[in-house]
Parts: structure tokens; C-alpha cells; sequence
């Protein structure tokens, strides 16, 4: 009887252990500097993001130059509204994520509230260098 409660406490550690490990990986790949990571590696100009698109189509589609040539309107025009929609999706993320921090900030000790309100200025301020806010967002070529 005490070697099946023995198995069976073991079972049950192995469980624990797996879901405090998938806690942490997932913490680790959730947290605010990814965000950071994904804006950075999708921070391209119009231009860039053109360029690539149109080797794309060169790799994938084997299309011609002349090809190329009569769809550039829409490629560029489909690269302005990616940069706008990438621009937007970044100005929402800041938002949510100040709310949030404002709501844990309340909770927090004065002492704590302070270093934690500082470290989500800065990294207000990051993603806002990042995503150029301070630029006019009408335009949908700037970001």
C-alpha cells in the first residue's frame, strides 16, 4: 500500500514539475521584450518591405520583370497599409499594456510602485522610440 501512494506522489511531482517549467517558458517568451523583438524585426521601411515582397514573387512565382513591373502599384500600395496596420497594432499594444501596468502600479507598495513605475516608462518610452510615434500616423508610410 505505501510503495502505490510512494508511485503515485512521484506521478503526481513529475506533473508539478512540467507545469512550473511550461509556466516559466512561457512567462519567458511573453514577456515585454519580445514585444520589442517582433517590432524590431518588423520595423522595415516601405521600401524594404517592397523589395522583399518582390523577391518573393521572383523566388515563388517565378514572375518576370515586366511582371513585376504591373503589379509594383499594388505592392507598394499593400506595403503602405502593412506599415500602417503594423504601425496601429503597435500604438495598441503601448495603450493596453499602460493601462495594465497603471492597475498593477495601484497595488503595489510605494516603495515597489516607484521602481515599477519607472521600468514601464522606460519601456514606454523603448517602444515608442521604436515605433517612431512622435511622427505623423496619418500617413500610413510613416511609422
Amino acid at each position: 500500500m505505501q510503495l502505490s501512494r510512494k508511485i503515485a506522489g512521484e506521478f503526481a511531482a513529475v506533473f508539478l514539475i512540467g507545469a512550473v517549467v511550461g509556466g516559466l517558458v512561457a512567462w519567458d517568451c511573453t514577456t515585454d521584450t519580445e514585444l520589442t523583438k517582433f517590432m524590431t524585426k518588423t520595423n522595415d521601411s516601405d521600401s524594404v518591405m517592397v523589395a522583399r515582397i518582390n523577391q518573393k514573387y521572383v523566388d515563388e512565382y517565378h514572375l518576370t520583370s515586366d511582371e513585376i513591373a504591373r503589379i509594383q502599384p499594388t505592392v507598394k500600395e499593400m506595403a503602405q497599409k502593412m506599415s500602417h496596420i503594423r504601425h496601429q497594432f503597435g500604438i495598441d499594444i503601448i495603450s493596453t499594456y499602460g493601462d495594465y501596468h497603471d492597475k498593477i502600479a495601484e497595488q503595489l507598495t510605494p516603495d515597489h510602485r516607484a521602481a515599477y513605475e519607472k521600468a514601464s516608462t522606460e519601456r514606454k518610452k523603448q517602444l515608442s522610440d521604436l515605433l517612431k510615434l512622435d511622427q505623423n500616423p496619418s500617413d500610413p508610410g510613416q511609422k
